[in-house]
């Protein structure tokens, strides 16, 4: 029996006036190994679903070959099912 993973929800928002919605695509964020979703919010935030084994430094280093600067806004939450 196959215990299901939990996913958790990092919240990131965009630093020295970036705009999540004019920077190129977040494939690279996206093609991270353990990341489910990528959420690019109009209001600056970026909200990625993984599998907890993603560090910030990943997810931040990915968004800047995207052309997008970001910052970690939190810890990690748990995805509600």
């Amino acid at each position: 029996m196959n215990t299901p993973i939990q996913l958790v929800r990092s919240k990131y928002r965009a630093l020295g006036g970036g705009c999540v919605s004019c920077s190129r695509d977040l494939a690279p964020v996206e093609a991270l190994p353990g990341v489910q979703k990528v959420d690019a919010l109009a209001s600056g935030v970026v909200l990625v679903t993984h599998d907890g084994t993603v560090a910030d430094s990943a997810i931040v280093e990915a968004a800047q070959k995207a052309g997008l600067s970001l910052a970690p806004a939190g810890p990690a939450r748990p995805v509600r099912a």
